[in-house]
């Protein structure tokens, strides 16, 4: 790999970086100064029709328990094909849609375009084709410097 896809791994980073601290640079909250908004619906109670009671003002208003949504940014790295689904492929069709999965926190390039997981880790890129026999590499490498490659030969027959 070259110094430009390491560089655009290491902007990637940054970038993940950058969003996991709340920086970025707006003034819009994120930093530890920012006092919490409170919403109208934190501050009014709910009404429901046909109930006579009314609320008791020192009781605190229900609340769903969030449930952790699992993240895999632990564990060993993975790169999962997902389409195509072979690593090779003959096709008529200008474009080949490639997607897969890895940990969030990776950084996913393919062919020197990075492109970001999204919440479940699952990554897709529609990739030109030109005529004849086309190569894409598929790389994924999260900050401890471990990487995984794929490599998919697509061959385009107009």
């Amino acid at each position: 790999m070259g110094k430009r896809a390491f560089f655009y791994i290491f902007l990637g980073l940054l970038a993940l970086t950058l969003i996991a601290c709340g920086g970025g640079g707006d003034d819009e909250g994120g930093g530890e100064d920012a006092a919490p908004v409170p919403t109208a619906a934190a501050s009014q109670a709910t009404l429901v029709p046909g109930d006579t009671r009314s609320p008791d003002p020192t009781q605190a208003p229900a609340t769903e328990t969030p449930t952790a949504t699992p993240v895999a940014t632990e564990g060993e790295l993975f790169l999962q094909l997902v389409s195509p689904p072979e690593t090779e492929v003959f096709t008529d069709v200008g474009t080949l849609s490639v997607v897969g999965r890895t940990r969030v926190d990776a950084v996913v390039t393919i062919n020197d375009t990075i492109v970001e997981p999204d919440i479940d880790g699952e990554f897709s890129l529609d990739v030109p084709l030109e005529e004849g026999p086309n190569i894409i590499e598929v790389v994924v490498s999260v900050a401890s410097g471990e990487q995984m490659d794929l490599v998919l030969v697509a061959i385009y027959l107009p």
